[in-house]
């Protein structure tokens, strides 16, 4: 049987940390002062299987810092096989910014199995500009699955020799891949 989120039970394990909420829709308006409501959502996401309330609570998790979040997410990313809820990760982990974990980050992108659930984590990496992240997100620019969102990672960067890599994908196939690396590239011919 599948184990879906109790929202009474969640609500007051909230209400006891002195925080009120009106609804559970609440949650997704959090933001850095009530980090200390992580661990609750985080409970209650191990207790529960069904992966539309876990998607739900890995979105109110995104919010810039919420560190204590990472390394939970990167297990149910791992756990799951449904490429929607890992994409929901991949675009929390990007919002969190957690660069502790740039290793295990960039070991997912680098994961072709992956597919198109390591594009937000791509963005992640180009937000957080880790040195380290560059080399891979050049050669990810190869990759069909993340290349879009490889051209806006990089552009974070803001550094012009990017643009010769750039350059051949002004001519891709998928026209917003066109379009991204053609404004990406004005950019950085401004710069």
């Amino acid at each position: 049987m599948i184990r879906k989120l109790d929202k009474d039970k969640l609500l007051n394990d909230i209400r006891s940390k002195g925080v009120e909420i009106s609804n559970i829709n609440d949650l997704m308006k959090m933001d850095r002062k009530f980090k200390d409501l992580v661990p609750i959502l985080i409970k209650h996401l191990q207790e529960i299987d069904d992966e539309s309330d876990k998607e739900f609570l890995v979105r109110c998790l995104g919010v810039k810092g919420f560190t204590e979040a990472t390394e939970q997410l990167l297990k149910e990313f791992y756990n799951s096989d449904k490429t929607t809820y890992k994409w929901a990760i991949g675009n929390t982990l990007s919002i969190i910014e957690d660069k502790s974990h740039i290793c295990e980050l960039l070991k997912i992108v680098q994961n072709k199995e992956h597919g198109i659930a390591r594009q937000m984590i791509v963005i992640a990496l180009g937000k957080m500009k880790v040195k380290e992240a560059f080399p891979v997100l050049l050669k990810l620019l190869e990759d069909e699955d993340v290349v879009g969102h490889v051209i806006s990672a990089l552009a974070y960067y803001k550094d012009p020799t990017v643009i010769q890599y750039l350059e051949p994908l002004k001519n891709h196939k998928v026209g917003w891949v066109k379009k991204e690396a053609s404004k990406v590239i004005g950019k950085l011919q401004e710069l």
